[in-house]
């Protein structure tokens, strides 16, 4: 497939693969937009004006089209407690798969989030990523946890955490 060349070719290109995306991620479409997609991806994720799913979509498409450049765009929509919780859940899954353990530190942080969603996320992110720090932040956050479901994301984490 040829390469976009105009801006306006590649937002026309992310919108209709995020259309085509919605019964599932086409990873390899994805990495053939490359780098260029992720400013408008990343526009797309933040825009307020677009349905929750949609910027969901977005973020974890971010992961994909350039790990290394969209990783910045991810974490600062983690952070961003403006945004909606779905879409930073998406994150907190995008910035595991597109930094691997170098996620971890952020993504910890996060385990207190205001969130449930966001909690959630975090804790199966961090046990996908496995390894001595994300089980001790699992462990450590399990006993002060309130709330049921974030309980069983935390200890699906736990589970999936390489022991």
């Amino acid at each position: 497939t040829q390469a976009p060349t105009s801006a306006g070719d590649v937002r026309a290109r992310v919108l209709a693969l995020l259309e085509a995306s919605q019964g599932g991620l086409r990873e390899d479409a994805w990495r053939r937009l490359g780098p260029q997609a992720v400013p408008v991806l990343t526009s797309l994720a933040v825009d307020s004006s677009l349905p929750i799913a949609r910027r969901a979509l977005a973020m974890t498409s971010l992961s994909l089209v350039d790990p290394a450049q969209g990783a910045q765009s991810i974490r600062e929509v983690l952070e961003d407690a403006r945004a909606p919780a779905d879409v930073r859940a998406n994150a907190a899954t995008a910035l595991g798969r597109s930094l691997g353990l170098e996620a971890i530190p952020t993504l910890i942080s996060r385990l207190e989030d205001r969130e449930d969603s966001v909690r959630e996320a975090v804790a199966v992110a961090l046990g996908r990523l496995g390894g001595q720090q994300a089980r001790q932040a699992l462990e450590d956050r399990l006993p002060v946890e309130e709330r049921p479901l974030v309980r069983e994301a935390l200890q699906r984490g736990l589970t999936l955490v390489e022991p």
